[in-house]
């Protein structure tokens, strides 16, 4: 299976290769740079294991290998990262624009003895963790529509604000209580969506001070009188969605799941996590391919 998922892949850095300009005083090109990085990734191995010819097979390796200092210093180019964004484009084909999407976060934790300097304190998975988080908007695409990776105890409010404006279309955007906020509201509108997040008491007042019309909507759509308009509570039952896609994103060899050892500071886990989203989108478009 790895290996059908590597096609996939290979075939995707193929065709953004061909689109790629070399830089003539680079020994190894970005996409030699790419596919040693996802290669190791698939296999869970750090890159320093990927810099090895023993650990290829005959048709998949490339005629040279960079060594380690080289892959540490190129993945942390400009260029390196316009060549992720490229192959992610490449692999959501014609991605179609859903006019329902859904917001959440992962935590990425760590053991709580680590020394990684980037990491932070903030809310795990029921507790309190060190790590980074995987905030992603997500509709139905092989890829997610926006996604970012920051610490543990950046703000998911700050994160849905920021990852909306990437978003291409307009609709309905689902969240959790934590979105629940009147400026939020408004730059969700700003940016063609209507934020549709439950509150932390449902069915008391809204107080005195200013509230967006928006989220004046979203508590009409969530609690309206009993048998009179289920249309949101139907709607807000599709926000399990994003909850099946992070689970889909683990449960499968080479999928993401908890942060090896060997990946800590900020720029490994965003280039880590990049690259299994990379390999989800290969395994849903083999799947897709295959359904048809």
């Amino acid at each position: 299976m790895e290996l059908e998922f590597w096609s996939e892949i290979s075939q995707a850095i193929c065709d953004v290769q061909r689109e790629f300009k070399f830089n003539p005083r680079d020994t190894h090109p970005t996409a030699r740079i790419v596919r040693v990085h996802l290669w190791a990734t698939l296999h869970d191995r750090p890159t320093v294991w990927g810099c090895e010819r023993d650990n290829w097979t005959a048709k998949t390796r490339p005629e040279q290998l960079p060594d380690q200092s080289t892959m540490s210093r190129r993945m942390r180019r400009e260029d390196f990262q316009i060549f992720l964004q490229t192959m992610q484009r490449r692999l959501n084909g014609k991605a179609q624009e859903h006019l329902l999407k859904i917001v959440d976060g992962k935590p990425l934790e760590l053991p709580n003895h680590t020394a990684d300097p980037d990491a932070r304190w903030g809310r795990g998975v029921s507790r309190m963790s060190i790590g980074y988080k995987l905030h992603m908007i997500y509709s139905g695409n092989p890829m997610p529509d926006a996604f970012v990776i920051t610490s543990l105890d950046a703000c998911e409010k700050k994160m849905a604000a920021r990852m909306i404006r990437r978003v291409k279309g307009g609709g309905y955007l689902l969240g959790d209580g934590h979105y629940d906020a009147s400026w939020l509201h408004e730059v969700c509108r700003h940016h063609d969506h209507l934020l549709v997040s439950p509150r932390a008491k449902p069915g008391t007042g809204i107080g005195h001070h200013y509230q967006s019309p928006q989220r004046l909507r979203s508590i009409q759509l969530l609690e309206p009188p009993a048998g009179i308009n289920a249309f949101g509570p139907s709607l807000y039952r599709n926000r399990s969605g994003i909850e099946r896609q992070f689970s889909q994103l683990t449960c499968f060899g080479g999928g993401l799941t908890t942060l090896p050892s060997w990946v800590r500071r900020i720029w490994r886990v965003r280039n880590w996590v990049w690259a299994k989203l990379l390999i989800n989108a290969a395994r849903v478009r083999i799947q897709r391919t295959c359904a048809v």
